[in-house]
């Protein structure tokens, strides 16, 4: 797995913009040829500047199962705004979140998730059956989920809230889609990860 160190929080100074604006508008315009696990077939972390490490705080691993890549440095950058100490790990579809889980279980050294946020369009398994599989696993199943999603659909709320999820709609604009970081931050506050 390419892992890279990657606690994102702020120890002081200006508050965040957008960091990386290039490759968001690059992603947006579908300019890139991004693949978020490089080829690989596991999930990879999101790196960070190192002079934005927080060492003495504790580590949250997060996983994010996204395919968009627009989405996913989206939620970066609200993780960033909200100075939130996480190790974010990305998988670009569903059979990699799920392999990512079962490698968690079944390996005392590999990284687990404390906490997820998880696309229901998701290709080759779509997200709500990646909640069910999560919430089949002992060491997942009490895992904080937060569904990202931009289906306003009362059967995936539904559905979502039956297995314990949180749900975010992804709205159309920049601002509003920023409203991640604090859900996110609420998410782990209520779970004691914060």
């Amino acid at each position: 797995m390419h892992l890279i160190d990657s606690t994102i929080c702020n120890t002081g100074g200006p508050a965040w913009t957008l960091l990386y604006p290039n490759d968001w508008l690059s992603a947006v315009a579908g300019e890139s040829e991004w693949s978020p696990n490089g080829g690989e077939d596991e999930p990879t972390s999101l790196s960070a500047s190192d002079s934005h490490k927080c060492p003495l705080q504790r580590r949250i691993n997060l996983l994010l199962a996204e395919d968009n890549l627009p989405d996913v440095l989206l939620v970066r950058e609200a993780i960033r705004m909200e100075n939130l100490p996480l190790e974010v790990f990305v998988a670009s579809d569903g059979e990699r979140a799920i392999d990512f889980l079962v490698r968690a279980e079944n390996d005392p050294n590999a990284p687990g998730p404390d906490v997820l946020l998880l696309d229901i369009n998701l290709p080759k398994v779509d997200g709500l059956e990646v909640l069910r599989r999560i919430r089949s696993r002992r060491k997942f199943k009490d895992t904080p989920v937060l569904i990202i999603t931009s289906s306003d659909s009362p059967a995936d709320r539904s559905e979502a809230a039956s297995l314990g999820a949180g749900y975010f709609r992804k709205p159309p604009n920049y601002e509003e889609f920023l409203k991640i970081g604090p859900a996110l931050k609420r998410v782990l506050e209520e779970n004691g990860l914060l």
